[in-house]
C-alpha cells in the first residue's frame, strides 16, 4: 500500500479514538445522576491511550528503516506495552460497567473479567520462556494481547454498555439505545481488532477505523443525555426561582390580608360575642343564626391563617430529626380527630433525616388530615416510613374516597380542593408540597376514585 494511503489511514485511525477521549473529557458530569457517569474516565483513557498507540504504529510504520538494529526489540518492547495499556484500560471500563448493575450482574462479570485476565496471565508465563529465542516471540505476545485484552475487553465493555442500555430503556429513557449502539460498535471493534490480524488485508485498519466511527457517534449521541441532565436542572432552578417570586408576592399580599381582614374579623367575633351576652332572650332561631355567623367568622379566619403559613418563608435551623418523634408528635396534636381511625405505623426508630421538626411536623399533620376527612370512621390510614444509602421514604396511605384523573391532576394546586364547600381551604397539599420542596425533597400522589389515595415522599437523609 503506497506510504500516503496508510498514513492518512492511521492518522484518521487515531484521531478517532482520540475524539472518543474528548466526547467524554468534554462533558460535564458534575450534576449528573445516572450511575455510568463517575467511571467514564476509564473509557476516555482508552481512547487516549488508543490514539497515542495508533499514531505511534504510524511512526514505526513510516520511519521502521530508519531505527537502528540495536533499538529494534526496545520499540517492539514499547509497542506492545502500549498495546497492553490501551486495552488495559478498556478491561478497567468493562469491570467498573459490571459494578454498576445488578448484583448478579456484577459477580458475573467481574468473574469472567478476572478469568479473561488470568488466561492472558497464564498465556504470558507459557511463552516468556522463549522471550529471546523465538523470532515470532512479539507477533505471538501482540496475537494473544489482541485476542485475551483485546477481543476480550471489548467484548465485555460492549456487554456491560448494552445492559445499561437496555436498563435505561426499560426506565423510559430514549438515550438507552444509543448506550446499546455503542456497545454494538465496540463489538465491532473488538472483532476487527482482537481477531483479524493486521496483515490479513490492507483494508483492516480501514474497518477498525470504521468501528471507531461507530463508537465515536453513537457514543457522543448516547452522552447528549448529559447536557439533557443540565438543562433540566437548568429548567429546574429557574422554576424555583419563579417559586420564590411567588411565594414573595403571596407573602406581601398575605400581610396585606393579615391585616385587613383579621383586625375586622376579631372586631366582628368581639361584637358577636357582646351581642350574646347582653341578649339572653334570644329563641332557638336567633341562636342558631349567630351560630352560623360565628363558624363563617371563624372560617374565614383559618382561612386567613392557612394562607399565612402558606406564604410565610420558611424560616428556621435544621438538625437531626426522628422520623418517629415527628410521626408521634403530629398524631398526639391530632388526637381530637384520629380516634375514629385505625393509623398503622411502621418506622424503626433510628430512622432520621436532616430536617426543620415543625415544618415535617405540619406537613404529617395535613396528610393525615386529608386522610382522615377522606376515610369512612373506623378505616385505617398507614404510615409507613424506610431508609436506604441515601434517601429516607415516607408513604401516607388511606382507603377511602380517593380522587379521579381531574383531581388528582390538581391536587397541589392552590385553593383546589375536593371538599365540601366550608371543610375544605384547598391549602392542605399546597403546603405539603412546599414543605417537601424546602427539604429537597420529592412527593409523588397516586389515587383512584373510591380506592384510596397513596402520597410517597423521599428526603434525601442529609444536606
Amino acid at each position: 500500500m503506497p506510504t500516503f494511503i496508510t498514513f492518512n489511514i492511521y492518522l484518521f485511525y487515531g484521531l478517532v479514538f482520540f475524539s472518543i477521549g474528548c466526547v467524554v473529557v468534554f462533558r460535564n458530569f458534575k450534576y449528573s445522576q445516572l450511575k455510568i457517569a463517575p467511571i467514564l474516565w476509564a473509557l476516555a483513557l482508552f481512547g487516549f491511550s488508543h490514539a497515542f498507540h495508533e499514531w505511534s504504529e504510524l511512526y514505526l510504520l513510516v520511519f521502521s528503516d530508519d531505527i537502528p538494529g540495536k533499538f529494534q526489540i526496545m520499540a517492539e518492547w514499547l509497542r506492545l506495552l502500549k498495546l497492553f495499556l490501551s486495552y488495559a484500560f478498556l478491561m478497567v471500563f468493562a469491570w467498573l460497567l459490571f459494578g454498576i448493575g445488578s448484583r448478579w450482574v456484577a459477580k458475573v462479570g467481574h468473574s469472567v473479567v478476572t478469568a479473561t485476565l488470568l488466561a492472558y496471565l497464564g498465556t504470558v508465563i507459557y511463552f516468556s520462556h522463549a522471550i529471546y529465542l523465538a523470532e515470532d516471540t512479539f507477533r505471538e505476545a501482540t496475537f494473544y494481547t489482541r485476542l485475551f485484552l483485546g477481543f476480550g475487553s471489548a467484548l465485555l465493555a460492549a456487554i456491560g454498555i448494552a445492559l445499561y442500555g437496555y436498563k435505561l430503556m426499560r426506565e423510559q429513557h430514549q438515550y438507552g439505545s444509543y448506550f446499546i449502539a455503542t456497545g454494538v460498535g465496540l463489538l465491532c471493534y473488538g472483532v476487527m481488532s482482537g481477531l483479524v490480524p493486521t496483515d490479513l488485508h490492507h483494508s483492516i485498519p480501514v474497518f477498525r477505523t470504521l468501528a471507531g466511527a461507530l463508537i465515536l457517534v453513537t457514543l457522543f449521541k448516547a452522552l447528549k443525555v448529559f447536557d439533557i441532565e443540565k438543562e433540566l436542572a437548568t429548567e429546574a432552578k429557574l422554576k424555583r426561582a419563579i417559586e420564590a417570586d411567588k411565594y414573595k408576592a403571596i407573602g406581601h399580599l398575605a400581610m396585606g390580608m393579615a391585616h385587613e381582614i383579621n383586625n375586622p374579623l376579631a372586631s366582628s367575633t368581639l361584637a358577636l360575642d357582646i351581642f350574646q351576652r347582653k341578649s339572653p332572650d334570644l329563641d332557638e332561631q336567633q341562636l342558631e343564626y349567630i351560630k352560623r355567623i360565628g363558624l363563617g367568622i371563624e372560617r374565614a379566619s383559618e382561612i386567613s391563617k392557612e394562607l399565612l403559613a402558606y406564604a410565610r418563608p420558611a424560616k428556621g435551623d435544621t438538625s437531626v430529626v426522628s422520623l418517629c418523634e415527628v410521626i408521634s408528635a403530629s398524631i398526639h396534636l391530632l388526637s381530637h380527630k384520629h380516634h375514629s381511625h385505625r393509623i398503622n405505623i411502621q418506622c424503626d426508630e433510628g430512622i432520621t433525616m436532616i430536617g426543620q421538626k415543625v415544618k415535617l411536623e405540619e406537613l404529617l399533620i395535613n396528610l393525615l388530615t386529608n386522610s382522615m376527612d377522606a376515610s369512612q370512621s373506623g378505616s385505617e390510614i398507614a404510615i409507613r416510613v424506610g431508609e436506604c444509602d441515601r434517601y429516607v421514604k415516607l408513604t401516607v396511605e388511606d382507603w377511602g374516597a380517593g380522587m379521579d384523573a381531574e383531581s388528582l391532576l390538581r391536587a397541589t394546586e392552590l385553593f383546589y380542593s375536593t371538599k365540601p364547600i366550608g371543610q375544605g381551604t384547598g391549602l392542605g397539599l399546597a403546603i405539603c408540597e412546599q414543605i417537601v420542596a424546602l427539604h429537597r425533597g420529592v412527593m409523588n400522589i397516586t389515587s383512584e376514585q373510591g380506592q384510596g389515595t397513596r402520597i410517597e415522599i423521599s428526603f434525601p437523609k442529609s444536606d
